[in-house]
């Protein structure tokens, strides 16, 4: 059991010292709501209007910082006749790039991404009065190889899925990535 137990030791004193990377967790930056903080839809089934998160001058995130997991809470206005159900939100990233979000879960997805770019979220329902609207707030996940300010054990490989126009989103189950609508 003594030897174990020095085992262990020694070798989580190589991950400290050798590994600082995969030593730490990764760090977690909430972007808070998006600018605007509400987001209306007029029509159904059409793309609503955009939400922000600019993080491309954050000084408490390195340059070289990527993500590691991205989530969005959001809410839907229930006075407005919206459902969770029928609902379907979607983050991107600067590119147009992105993945449909179920709130309050990370989404790995978005692993390798540069954190400091800009964010934007829109959705698309199939029930609401005369218009909807949700709130985002957007949380991410990420670390820093470069300054070894923070590391994780997560996965951390670009996304691979399959790219598609913004518009062409029809069903939440078919599409990993996105590409923003060409307006």
């Amino acid at each position: 059991m003594k030897k174990l137990t020095s085992f262990f030791s020694i070798f989580a004193l190589f991950l400290v010292l050798f590994m600082p990377q995969n030593a730490s967790a990764a760090t977690t930056y909430s972007a808070g709501a998006s600018s605007p903080s509400t987001i209306y839809a007029y029509s159904l089934n059409q793309w609503s209007e955009d939400g922000f998160w600019d993080l491309r001058n954050i000084s408490s995130i390195p340059d070289t910082a990527v993500v590691t997991a991205a989530k969005l809470n959001w809410s839907i206005c229930t006075s407005c006749g919206m459902t969770y159900s029928t609902t379907d939100v979607a983050l991107f990233i600067q590119s147009g790039a992105g993945d449909w979000m179920d709130s309050g879960f990370y989404n790995y997805n978005f692993g390798g991404q540069p954190v400091k770019q800009i964010w934007f979220t829109s959705f698309k329902s199939s029930k609401f009065n005369s218009s909807g609207y949700i709130q985002p707030v957007l949380t991410i996940l990420w670390e820093d190889s470069m300054s070894a300010k923070s590391g994780s054990f997560m996965l951390n490989e670009s996304p691979n899925g399959i790219l598609v126009d913004k518009d062409s989103l029809v069903e939440k189950q078919e599409v990993t990535l996105v590409n923003l609508k060409e307006e």
